[in-house]
């Protein structure tokens, strides 16, 4: 199997709709996240999976799986990228941000920096939902939401997995 793989996906949805966002999981697994994502259309995890378990608990929410490759993944079988169209808009999924962002898609998605992000940069909206697994340098564990209501674009939010820990 190429260790470097390429996907491209278009898909329908209806006008509201919500995908659930996650990464850096990094073999562990709290079931706060099954309540957050309980509610979602499908889910996406950018990476850092670490154990099959972790897949196996997402799908056990939604079947509705997407993951890419992180540096810390062993399975290759994940994609190191993916470029996916929902409801008009296009998102690219990779694991580290690349150094140089092209404006080909309005979102990019990504994690390994185990911290939350939501920006714009050139016209791309830059989207990190932080670690769900291991926490770095103080920032708390959360994942994120990719939420469309009639008749809008794509808004993204994170929620924080356990504001106390």
């Amino acid at each position: 199997m190429p260790l470097l793989r390429f996907t491209k996906e278009r898909m329908k949805i209806p006008e509201n709709y919500t995908i659930g966002v996650i990464a850096d999981t990094h073999d562990r697994w709290l079931p706060r996240v099954a309540e957050l994502f309980k509610d979602v259309d499908e889910i996406w995890h950018l990476g850092d999976v670490c154990r099959e378990s972790i897949l196996d608990e997402l799908r056990a929410i939604n079947p509705k799986l997407t993951v890419v490759l992180g540096n810390n993944d062993f399975d290759l079988s994940y994609p190191l990228t993916l470029d996916l169209e929902r409801g008009g808009e296009k998102f690219h999924l990779v694991h580290i941000l690349p150094r140089r962002i092209m404006s080909t898609s309005d979102w990019l998605l990504f994690g390994h920096t185990h911290r939350a992000a939501d920006e714009m940069h050139n016209g791309v909206h830059l989207f990190n939902p932080g670690s769900a697994g291991r926490a770095n340098k103080g920032a708390p564990l959360s994942v994120g939401f990719l939420t469309r209501e009639k008749g809008k674009k794509f808004r993204a939010h994170t929620t924080l997995l356990a504001p106390d820990l």
